[in-house]
């Protein structure tokens, strides 16, 4: 299960770098829209003065009919000729007339609320669309400054703040003669009410609240998405602001008045400077709380953006990924232990295949096929368990000791071959069986080739022993074949030899009869060795190195011994289960190597 776990492990990163990285999204979209807040503001702030000013001058330039007109210039000069503290009243119906004239002739997008004509003095001749002033002869507005600058030739504006009302201000002089002094001025007052905001707010694009002496005068969204009743927090935030950027620069700060709104105030200039009039500018703040603020957040252009093909090819992508590893992993060998099982219930096997499962379903099928062993133990059955040389062959001395397959240790003696006594006459004739004295013929024999007398050797020099006739080149070519001794075996013991004591060994294995193989080996007709010679030959050295890694020692083992063994254990299984041939293997059992025999039929 080791691929569907990394997986799972993968795509648990997978939806943790996601998220990180969603967070970390977050954390920088807030961040850049409160910078991009903040210079939103200050940007709108400045092309609301900027309107201003525009508005205003483009009124003081509508008011260049009124200061050009004859009736309004004569009115003027006879107001100014009186010498009566009161100003004519011919000279106020003429001025009221010209100026209802003059605001039908100023185009409507820059035609002010209110018009006033003012001779030399600042006194108020006449006036159009201000009510406050009808009837009340003392109402003057020579002491303002933008109109005592028209009086003296200039182009002034202004904001007033008259009673609870805000007031855009255009004055320009009346002018007759370039050589006199003007007669007078003409001044236009356009009151900033909600059409007039809404107006402005509508060329510049902005969220304008105008407000003086500490509360909300006239507001206006222009600005799609930013809900109108949300100006209403300017009138509530006005007592905090003493920015000391306000009172200097004339502006303040963004100002975070809720999570979702930000605002800049701005003082206007002149007259109502003094009242703490000014302008505030609003803009909304996309906040995200959380991944999930994306989704709440988005249009449906934004959803319409996402690359859906490619989300539905990744999600496809890794469930079928997911499902192959767990078919591999889960599924299928699932199957195969439910196949096995089905089989073994019909008898069709008797223990389960290892070599089909892997990981944990292995070891599971191992413990089930230990449990049937088990299971026929104590039913009184025979098992079929791994062969153990250890327990066939008995544990293997710490000293090699002389044994039927060893010789005598060269460094302890030199083999003197003369103490067996004369040698052995050859028989009469080859083949034949020779009985020695006190020999039964129920003894069994084997024939081995004649061997020539002994000869005295030095200690470590090799011993003869022809095992096979010579080839035909060699000069010994010419002479007879030495006819086959019969030897009688001695049970439990060594070949026995007449006039040769036989030799005791703890170690010597009982041989009944010589393979006819090793006897064509040893009369020189030899063929070519069995294919199980070399397989064994390797599982021997796989068992000599398997013991030396437990620890176990190797003295006296030899690879004859070894290979008798086995062929004993595939000739029974051979025998039990008529199988063809037997596979060997080595493996290590509580920490000892052992032998496991395989019958294979195939």
């Amino acid at each position: 299960m080791i691929l569907s776990r990394v997986w799972y492990v993968l795509l648990g990163v997978a939806v943790a770098v996601a998220l990180y990285i969603v967070y970390v999204a977050v954390g920088q979209y807030n961040r850049q829209t409160t910078l991009a807040l903040r210079e939103g503001l200050a940007s709108d702030s400045q092309t609301v003065e900027w309107a201003l000013k525009i508005d205003a001058r483009r009124r003081i330039d509508a008011l260049l009919v009124g200061s050009v007109d004859a009736t309004l210039q004569q009115a003027l000069i006879g107001a100014n000729s009186a010498h009566e503290p009161r100003v004519p009243d011919k000279s106020k119906a003429d001025a009221k007339k010209a100026l209802a004239t003059i605001n039908e002739n100023i185009p409507a997008d820059w035609r002010d609320d209110a018009l006033f004509a003012v001779d030399r003095d600042g006194q108020v001749v006449a006036e159009v669309g201000y009510d406050p002033a009808v009837g009340n002869d003392d109402f003057e507005l020579g002491g303002y400054p933008a109109v005592n600058d028209a009086l003296h030739g200039w182009l002034r504006d202004d904001i007033w703040s008259l009673g609870s009302k805000m007031y855009v201000v255009v004055a320009r002089p009346v002018e007759y003669d370039v050589t006199q002094r003007p007669a007078g001025a003409i001044v236009g007052l356009k009151e900033v009410n909600k059409k007039f905001v809404e107006d402005l707010a509508s060329r510049t694009r902005t969220n304008i609240v105008f407000y003086a002496a500490g509360k909300s005068v006239a507001g206006a969204a222009g600005v799609a998405g930013l809900d109108p009743e949300k100006l209403d927090a300017i009138g509530a935030d006005l007592k905090n602001v003493d920015d000391k950027a306000y009172g200097d620069a004339g502006r303040t700060d963004a100002r975070m008045l809720s999570d979702d709104l930000g605002a800049t105030y701005a003082r206007l200039p002149g007259d109502v400077w003094a009242l703490g009039g000014g302008f505030a500018v609003l803009r909304a703040h996309t906040v995200l709380l959380g991944p999930m603020s994306f989704l709440s957040n988005a249009d449906d252009k934004d959803k319409a953006n996402v690359p859906w093909l490619v989300l539905v090819m990744t999600v496809l992508v890794a469930a079928v990924v997911g499902i192959g590893f767990t078919l591999l992993e889960h599924s299928s060998p699932l199957r195969e232990l439910l196949s096995q099982g089905q089989r073994l219930k019909s008898g069709a096997m008797d223990r389960l295949q290892l070599a089909r499962f892997r990981g944990l379903y292995r070891l599971a099928a191992q413990g089930i096929n230990e449990g049937i062993e088990h299971a026929i133990e104590k039913g009184g059955g025979v098992t079929r368990k791994p062969a153990d040389l250890e327990a066939i062959l008995g544990p293997t001395p710490a000293q090699p000791s002389m044994s039927a397959f060893s010789f005598p240790n060269q460094e302890n003696a030199s083999p003197d071959f003369t103490a067996l006594g004369p040698p052995v006459a050859p028989p009469p004739a080859p083949g034949r069986p020779l009985s020695p004295p006190g020999v039964s013929k129920s003894t069994p024999f084997v024939s081995v080739p004649a061997v020539p007398p002994a000869v005295p050797l030095s200690s470590g020099q090799p011993l003869p022993l022809p095992l096979a006739q010579p080839p035909p080149s060699s000069p010994r070519a010419a002479a007879p074949p030495l006819p086959p001794l019969h030897v009688p075996i001695q049970r439990g013991g060594l070949p026995t030899m007449p006039g040769v004591a036989p030799v005791e060994d703890e170690d010597a294995t009982t041989v009944g009869a010589v393979p006819a193989e090793l006897m064509a080996q040893a009369t020189g007709d030899a063929k070519q060795p069995p294919d199980e010679s070399a397989e064994w030959l390797g599982i021997f050295d796989d068992f000599v190195r398997t013991k030396r890694q437990c620890g176990e020692p190797v003295d006296g083992l030899t690879f004859a011994k070894f290979s008798q063994t086995l062929k004993k254990n595939r000739d029974a299984l051979v025998q039990r289960h008529g199988c063809r041939r037997v596979r060997f293997s080595v493996y290590v059992k509580e920490g000892r190597a052992s032998l496991k025999a395989v019958p294979i039929r195939d």
